[in-house]
């Protein structure tokens, strides 16, 4: 099998598997038991927790919730910070994770405000920053890696433009897709509100998230119940999912050098190797949606978005996956639904064009081998494909 669809979700690590393991089997203790036994499952997510914030660089200043993954940490900073009518704001290309909450706030009279037509090249234009002020927009939510394109907002130029023009705005990034791609940076923290991980994108469990956030902040909980973390997030704290998730992240810190060399790696190879293909057939007419840069304040490395009308995306998936090729056509999330991506219409895609896409996410299991083969059966099957697709769309 080969696996190209590692922004969906990753496979967990054998190390990391060892740890949950272990923890299954030793931790079933609930940690808000004051006998030894929950005493001691209480100590382990602390050491746990601290060794996140070792490794993410975390200061004194945030705090860290546990939740069940991403989508929860999004929704209890969105809507805890702004359910008592601060306005929002975001660019538009966000996971929906962020703008199923922000149309909720927006359905309680919040008015959030879009900043797609300041959108260049799938990032926020900082130039434009100072429309947040004119909005008096309180929070801005942006991706640090975009979950389809792969574009980087960084948040230190991010919160260096907010400061000289919106100070009055708190920044917001789902971090989800950039733990062990891009450099968790100590310099990153001052400028954030909050900032959310997931523990599967990062070759840990599913079912576990966290949320680090400026503790001075007040954030009204979304899930009440027996007050742990501080009142913020109720429930009782899975201690195995806790520590694998730690162990995930310590690695994926670990490895973030190595990694972006193995990503930029493979995706030069694949961006090559489509390039010539689009010289070797007439027919195909490649566009990369993300960026084709080595710059990783400006793309990550590893996803790589394109298109190539008027072949679909989705029949030409699963030709690749009769070959046991598994590639993405954007959020897993959002895969079901028969719409063009929000997120490549965004950008200016017609809904054509959109529908023509295919998404390959890299993890540090994937080979050059992969790749190649990846680009020796696409071509297969795009040749085979095209006489049909190009005699629908004529008719159309």
């Amino acid at each position: 099998m080969i696996y190209l669809d590692n922004a969906a979700t990753t496979a967990i690590s054998p190390k990391v598997m060892d740890v949950l393991k272990e923890s299954m089997d030793s931790d079933f203790a609930n940690p808000e038991t004051i006998y030894s036994i929950g005493l001691d499952a209480k100590k382990k997510v602390e050491r746990a927790k601290q060794d996140i914030v070792s490794a993410l660089n975390i200061p004194s200043t945030h705090k860290i919730v546990f939740t069940s993954g991403g989508t929860e940490a999004n929704n209890l900073f969105i809507k805890g910070f702004c359910f008592l009518g601060k306005k929002v704001a975001y660019l538009g290309l966000e996971h929906p994770s962020i703008l199923e909450p922000v149309a909720y706030l927006g359905s309680l009279g919040n008015n959030p405000l879009s900043l797609l037509e300041y959108q260049t090249e799938g990032r926020l234009d900082l130039k434009q920053s100072s429309v947040l002020t004119k909005s008096q927009s309180r929070l801005l939510c942006l991706s640090h890696v975009n979950n389809e394109l792969g574009t980087v907002n960084d948040p230190i130029s991010v919160f260096e433009a907010l400061h000289i023009n919106s100070p009055d705005t708190r920044l917001f990034i789902d971090g989800v897709q950039a733990v062990s791609i891009m450099k968790i940076s100590s310099k990153m923290w001052p400028g954030l509100a909050a900032y959310s991980l997931s523990g599967h994108k990062i070759h840990g469990p599913k079912g576990i998230g966290l949320l680090v956030y400026d503790s001075r902040l007040s954030i009204t909980p979304i899930i009440h119940g027996g007050r742990q973390q501080d009142g913020v997030r109720s429930g009782t704290l899975p201690v195995p999912l806790i520590r694998a998730m730690a162990r995930a992240i310590v690695l994926a810190v670990e490895r973030t050098d190595e990694m972006q060399d193995h990503f930029n790696f493979l995706n030069n190879r694949l961006v090559q190797g489509l390039c010539e293909l689009n010289d070797q057939l007439p027919e195909l007419d490649i566009r990369f949606n993300s960026l084709v840069t080595d710059d990783l304040q400006k793309q990550s490395p590893s996803i790589a978005n394109f298109s190539f009308a008027p072949v679909e995306g989705e029949v030409l998936l699963h030709h690749l996956e009769e070959k046991n090729i598994f590639v993405g056509l954007g959020s897993a999330c959002s895969a079901s639904s028969k719409k063009p991506s929000k997120i490549l219409t965004g950008i200016g895609l017609s809904e054509e064009e959109a529908r023509c896409s295919l998404r390959v996410s890299f993890s540090g299991n994937n080979t050059i081998e992969d790749v190649d083969l990846f680009l020796k059966e696409f071509s297969i099957a795009y040749q085979g494909l095209y006489p049909a697709f190009r005699e629908k769309y004529s008719r159309n």
